[in-house]
């Protein structure tokens, strides 16, 4: 049985922006610090809440630099923070989410997400194991072709469900009113990891 094995090509460092959770943002810039690198990272994904009027950002995406790469990607295609502070998105590749849909449902309360995964033809050993990965895939399954990226991956989505978990409880408790975001809205942004700490705080104290 084929089973996925990174080449150490560097395609999946030049393909886009890579998607970063809230708490990976102070990881990165972190790890930026202690390299001397420049990083640009940009808000994703937003809800609005109409109590402290801000926008909440669910995600970010890491900017690729001046010449199309990550920047924590070297010369020879090896990864700064491999072993040490990888994003999921990156430790998930090529097993990654191709849809993530948010949901806000004001009846209820409830902010969820939908996440979709799939397999990037992108990667160099995709394309040359294809026939083979489709087979083992069918035979065993994604978590037996793709063991440490669907791991990874399960770990990404622990973190969103416990972001939208975390904001509907506040909701609920009456510290955030929420809404979806379709165009943009000129408030102060605010990191959710952040956001949701400091509320947390404020609930505590309620509970007390």
């Amino acid at each position: 049985m084929v089973v996925f094995k990174c080449m150490g090509c560097g395609v999946c460092c030049r393909l886009s922006p890579i998607t970063l959770l809230p708490h990976e943002v102070y990881i990165v810039k972190r790890e930026a610090r202690r390299l001397g690198l420049e990083v640009s990272i940009k808000p994703g994904y937003k809800v609005y809440d109409a109590l402290s009027r801000r926008l909440i950002v669910l995600s970010y995406h890491l900017e690729l630099d001046s010449s199309g790469k990550c920047p924590f990607l070297t010369s020879n295609n090896k990864c700064l923070l491999h072993g040490r502070a990888k994003p999921s998105t990156c430790k998930s590749f090529p097993y990654v989410p191709k849809e993530i849909h948010y949901y806000v449902d004001r009846s209820t309360r409830t902010i969820i997400h939908r996440s979709v995964y799939g397999i990037s033809t992108a990667c160099l050993f995709v394309k040359k194991f294809s026939k083979q990965i489709e087979e083992a895939v069918k035979a065993y399954g994604i978590k037996k072709v793709f063991p440490l990226e669907y791991s990874s991956a399960l770990e990404a989505e622990n973190w969103r469900y416990w972001y939208m978990r975390m904001l509907t409880i506040l909701w609920r408790s009456g510290l955030v009113d929420l809404y979806s975001v379709d165009d943009e809205v000129e408030v102060e942004p605010v990191n959710a990891y952040e956001f949701i700490l400091s509320r947390i705080i404020i609930l505590r104290s309620l509970l007390r």
